[in-house]
């Protein structure tokens, strides 16, 4: 059997019968879960669209690795290293598990509904799925090929779930039954649908690349694979189909922010560099500059274009010369060299160090509320993560005779201190805005907080549960000080 032939056997039937049951209902398309068809018609091909996009460069890189194989003779041909058949595959299972859902949510009757305990659900669920998602990359970081396909599908699948549910874990657990359901079957179906390719050689998955448990011919790590896909889909419908989605959504308004558009491209760059560890040097200096970007959009949207582009030059061009000098002096950071750092340079200064100079510093300027001093001291605890990541992908290293912390001394750590301090007063000088809070939605203070996450992640990744652990403690105990000072403000000022 073909590629092919197993689509017109085991996914095309299915999925024409759903369609016939959608063609002959009466009412609309998701019953009283949502009422407006068009609506729904909507969410359904934004939910094709997107399964689409996302599902196409990791599977190619799946393919790449030899996590799959599909032997030519049973496929049409390849586009990348994926087969025609597995991208309408993409599209034909968001397609049958959607169609299933809505008609399960036509035969219950019953609107949508929102679970009595939204902070569990939502924020619990949400740190139980970017746990998992941690598991998987630190699995591909390990180097360990059998956790290969495990890490692809958890670091790639689990975030967004994350997402999701964080959003509205709540609205999906009021109607947990049809939740559980419309997961559950479709995920039954093509279990056994892929143990039949795989029995009969239509496809396969790699024996070096997997942990071994399987039930029948199906490896753990495919069953997995259907199991997150089908939710992605579901939770997805259920979310943007519920009457309280639209709702938050409009209160999510004042987070529609150019500036946190290149925020979220900062964290976007971080999450490749599991799969692509050679890249770092390139995701470090990208992700570091859309930092820059959002700072500087951030800036302009509080106190004007002119000002904040004389921000971002004082910054950057202070944090360059600093760097300079520190590397070719010892002063004020100790003796280290930026000598062979991989990526992008100014003058033998990696290019992301000026580039974070400015983003840090405005990050910790509205963190501290304007406190030049406690903006040093964020910083500081900042760069006691910085240290030991950015020497261990080759940045910079210490020759210094009295190293403190991954070869750092504490001249280091008082030099970072002395200049984010002089630095953030010059900017509040500059800015006296950035003082005060910038009233409703969030502000730039979010890069300190994605930071406490993103960067203990990081060296956890890398090998270094210790080094995680100090930077952890080191940021908690910065914010903290930072939250006794301002007792008004809100986190990321939101």
């Amino acid at each position: 059997m073909t590629y092919l032939q197993f689509h017109l056997v085991f996914i095309v039937p299915p999925l024409l019968l759903l369609l016939w049951l959608t063609a002959r209902r009466s009412g609309p398309l998701a019953g009283e879960y949502c009422r407006d068809d068009r609506w729904t018609r909507l969410w359904l091909g934004v939910l094709l669209a997107v399964a689409f996009v996302y599902t196409t460069p990791w599977d190619n890189y799946l393919v790449y690795v030899g996590g799959w194989e599909y032997p030519p003779e049973r496929v049409l041909g390849t586009v990348g290293y994926v087969p025609y058949e597995e991208y309408a595959f993409f599209l034909l299972q968001t397609l049958l598990s959607s169609l299933l859902l809505l008609w399960l949510m036509r035969r219950s009757g019953t609107p949508a509904q929102v679970s009595p305990r939204p902070g569990l659900t939502r924020w619990g669920m949400a740190t139980l799925w970017l746990g998992g998602a941690m598991l998987g990359a630190a699995a591909l970081v390990s180097g360990y090929a059998p956790a290969t396909y495990f890490g692809l599908i958890t670091a790639w699948a689990l975030p967004v779930l994350a997402g999701q549910w964080a959003f509205g874990g709540d609205l999906i657990l009021g109607r947990a039954r049809l939740f559980w359901t419309a997961v559950t079957l479709p995920t039954l179906y093509l279990w056994a649908a892929d143990a039949f390719a795989l029995h009969n050689g239509i496809w396969s998955v790699s024996d070096a690349l997997t942990l071994g448990p399987k039930v029948g011919p199906l490896p753990l790590e495919e069953m997995l694979f259907f199991l997150v896909t089908n939710l992605l889909v579901v939770t997805g419908l259920m979310l943007f189909l519920h009457p309280q989605a639209l709702r938050r959504l409009e209160g999510a308004r004042p987070f529609l922010k150019p500036w946190l558009g290149l925020l979220a491209g900062y964290l976007l760059l971080k999450i490749p560099v599991p799969l692509w560890p050679a890249g770092f040097p390139l995701l470090a200096t990208l992700s570091t500059g859309a930092l820059f970007g959002a700072a500087l959009l951030y800036a302009a949207e509080r106190v004007g274009w002119g000002r904040a582009a004389g921000l971002a030059a004082l910054c950057f061009g202070a944090g360059w010369a600093v760097e300079y000098l520190g590397s070719t002096t010892g002063f004020p950071f100790g003796r280290y060299s930026y000598a062979g750092a991989p990526g992008l340079t100014l003058l033998g200064v990696p290019l992301l160090v000026p580039l974070g100079w400015f983003a840090l510093t405005l990050a910790a300027t509205v963190l501290s509320r304007g406190r030049p001093w406690l903006a040093g001291l964020l910083l500081a605890a900042w760069d006691v993560g910085l240290e030991p990541l950015m020497t261990s992908q080759g940045f910079w290293t210490w020759s210094d005779p009295a190293p403190l912390w991954a070869g750092a001394p504490l001249q280091n750590f008082v030099g970072w201190w002395a200049v984010g301090s002089l630095l953030s007063l010059a900017v509040t000088r500059i800015a006296p805005e950035l003082r005060r809070p910038a009233g409703s939605g969030p502000d730039l203070s979010l890069a300190y907080l994605t930071e406490l996450f993103f960067l203990p992640g990081g060296l956890l990744l890398l090998g270094q549960p210790g080094a995680a652990a100090v930077t952890l403690l080191a940021m908690l105990a910065a914010l903290a000080l930072a939250r006794r000072l301002t007792p008004d403000a809100r986190l990321g000022g939101a």
